[in-house]
């Protein structure tokens, strides 16, 4: 198993520059580069992220309809898409690798838009609503997060860290601003209920997703390699590390188990929130509001975490951003009735939440470079959503078989001081890779 990363093939970091050069660098990136940022955002916005606010409305709206299980409703609207849906994630990631970002986001988000067109049509079939749900989630997380990444890291390679920042902006400002659009069309006074919705949003995906992918979304010209296609063609020669072996290197693996660690705590506060915080002596009023402190924070964490993160070639200005996990844990736990300790905890689990969209993509692209980043990206994220999908149930479950949370979140605790503890061993950075060369290989192994 190795253990380093190539140091030849690479440029200076941009920490070197002081932060007005830095600012004013991002202000005079290529027209063709803001183009594809504001692209990259736009489909955030009408990614299944940027969505997810409807489904808090379309189970009960569902299960009212047909007589469903609210359980059912939970299981086809959000865990099977949330958990088979990023699965393709790695593979789309080699597509976009091998074949660009456009050939992949412009079908994809067709397929999107039309197949969320479908799934009012499948009626109260629970099987047929599954499957197309599945897929709709597929081409989603396709023409979004397995694009985005990869036009942001190829057009802004000094300014990674506050371009993968924008693009969580985008999806957690869309959820949020969403949340009582969605409320008013299905169980408002709009009446549309979950098929119309539904039928609504297609059209909205349809009329901003697929022109965004065919004029917004590009990539960088590579002159010494001529972008090709067959079974025997090798991956563009992008600077950086083959999948293989970088997967096979203790650096990635301490990156995906730390963020797949430390983003299951906040994500499962969230989603047992009512409950868990119930328990501690505070109202549904309360937790409410301290959901929206939390939301709040992930944006400046997202901003501030994707600044300093492009500003620094110390890996271990990571640590004190993963940390705020299980502090907020803590603090979460031993908390009984004080307010304003409550809102101290949400505070650090939403700045850490946001800090860590960007955490992932930008610590794969320093320590692997471009070659395969789509692919490793994929990887790393379908793992991680894994972690978002099992924790808030896993917890839940052994609640109701202990009675009390004090074992599943003691737990949970202790594995997110396992990501702060693997984050901190980190190696140093190595200097920035270039683009246009061919990938580097590793030179050390252990």
């Amino acid at each position: 198993m190795t253990t380093s990363v190539p140091t030849g093939d690479t440029v200076p970091s941009s920490s070197e520059a002081g932060w007005k050069s830095y600012l004013a660098d991002l202000w005079k990136a290529p027209p063709s580069a803001k183009a594809a940022l504001l692209g990259c955002l736009l489909l955030m916005l009408v990614s299944p992220s940027g969505l997810s606010a409807m489904t808090t409305f379309i189970v009960p709206s569902f299960a009212q309809e047909t007589g469903a299980a609210k359980s059912a409703g939970i299981l086809v609207f959000v865990s099977l898409p949330l958990l088979i849906g990023p699965i393709v994630l790695p593979f789309a990631g080699r597509w976009v690798d091998r074949l660009g970002a456009r050939r992949i986001a412009i079908p994809s988000a067709v397929l999107y838009a039309a197949l969320t067109a479908l799934i009012p049509l499948c009626g109260s079939s629970v099987p047929a609503l599954a499957v197309v749900l599945i897929l709709a989630s597929v081409f989603g997380f396709m023409s979004g997060l397995a694009v985005v990444f990869k036009v942001v890291s190829t057009w802004l390679p000094q300014h990674r860290g506050i371009g993968f920042a924008l693009i969580g902006v985008a999806s957690s400002l869309a959820a949020t601003v969403f949340s009582p659009v969605f409320q008013w069309l299905i169980s408002g006074s709009a009446g549309l209920g979950w098929k119309g919705t539904y039928l609504l949003v297609a059209a909205v995906i349809a009329v901003v997703a697929i022109p965004t992918t065919v004029f917004l979304i590009s990539e960088p010209q590579e002159p010494t390699a001529p972008r090709v296609t067959g079974p025997d063609v090798e991956l563009p020669r992008l600077s950086g590390i083959p999948l293989r072996k970088a997967v096979r290197t203790r650096i990635w693996i301490s990156i995906t188990i730390s963020l797949a660690f430390a983003a299951a705590g906040p994500m499962t506060v969230r989603q047992n929130a009512v409950d868990f915080f119930n328990e501690r002596g505070f109202t549904g009023a309360t937790v409410s509001l301290s959901l929206s402190a939390l939301f709040a924070a992930s944006v400046v964490g997202l901003l501030g975490g994707g600044m300093i993160l492009d500003r620094t070639d110390r890996p271990r200005v990571v640590v004190p951003m993963l940390a705020a996990v299980p502090v907020g844990l803590l603090i979460a736990f031993v908390n009984h009735g004080s307010t304003p300790l409550l809102f101290v905890a949400m505070i650090l689990l939403g700045f850490a939440t946001g800090a860590e969209s960007a955490l992932g993509p930008f610590l794969i692209a320093r320590y692997f470079g471009l070659a395969s980043f789509a692919q490793l990206q994929g990887l790393t994220l379908a793992i991680s959503t894994l972690s978002l999908g099992m924790s808030p149930f896993l917890v839940s479950a052994m609640q109701t078989a202990t009675g009390s949370y004090t074992v599943p979140v003691l737990a949970l605790t202790a594995l997110t001081v396992v990501a702060v503890v693997l984050a901190a061993v980190l190696p140093k950075f190595p200097s920035q890779w270039k683009i246009g060369n061919p990938p580097d290989q590793i030179v050390e192994s252990a």
